[in-house]
């Protein structure tokens, strides 16, 4: 089993809901290995809450609608491994956010000042598109959506994969901006990268500012 529905579909949950005990046994053992298993899964930890709560309702509801111990027995042993199945996944939570956040805790400026990115939306969008246009991640191998997450992760971004595709439509629509540098002068196509212009801008101020007045002119 791989998913939430299968779990909450299993032979287990069908047998208690119509009351067939014959093969109870068995069912619950075999549900109770799925249960753990798809819990160890490297699965986002919302879609396991969303099983252990869909499965805690189910049983919580049919323990108050029946009377037969058999039945209440097994429910009571499904509910006891969904409330710890639902403490690890708590806890395994809180690690990974710890984790995180101590990860996240490295990036700081030397005044403890976390490190965050202050440019805009357009312009990290703009610079994702740019990475992924040269290839520079894994020889070209990674997909946008990809990088996105590596900078969601390290600098705490809320970006999108979808956003990302309407500022690749906006760019796309730019027709330049006065006094910037076309993209092809030869052809009279205007630039539509304005961030990564203006950081080339900026970067070649800062180098050339540092050079010796003669070797400017030169």
């Amino acid at each position: 089993m791989t998913n939430s529905d299968e779990i909450v579909e299993a032979e287990f949950v069908r047998l208690i809901l119509r009351g067939e005990l014959d093969r109870i046994k068995e069912a619950f053992e075999k549900f109770a290995s799925h249960l753990i298993s798809f819990i160890h899964k490297p699965i986002h930890w919302v879609e396991k809450h969303h099983c252990l709560v869909r499965l805690n309702a189910i049983f919580s509801v049919h323990t108050e609608n029946t009377q037969c111990r058999t039945t209440l027995t097994y429910l009571a042993l499904a509910i006891s491994l969904i409330k710890t199945m639902k403490e690890l996944v708590m806890e395994t939570q809180k690690k990974c956010e710890d984790a995180l956040s101590s990860f996240r805790s490295a990036f700081t400026l030397a005044n403890g000042e976390p490190l965050e990115w202050t440019d805009g939306t357009c312009g990290i969008y703009e610079l994702i598109l740019g990475l992924v246009s040269k290839g520079s991640f894994n020889n070209g191998r990674a997909k946008q959506e990809d990088v996105i997450k590596f900078f969601n992760t390290t600098l705490n971004m809320n970006l999108s994969t979808d956003g990302s595709y309407e500022n690749g439509r906006q760019m796309k629509r730019r027709k330049g901006r006065k006094g910037m540098a076309k993209y092809d002068e030869r052809k009279n196509i205007e630039s539509r990268t304005y961030w990564t212009d203006d950081m080339r801008a900026c970067l070649n101020d800062k180098w050339i500012a540092r050079m010796r007045p003669e070797t400017v002119a030169a």
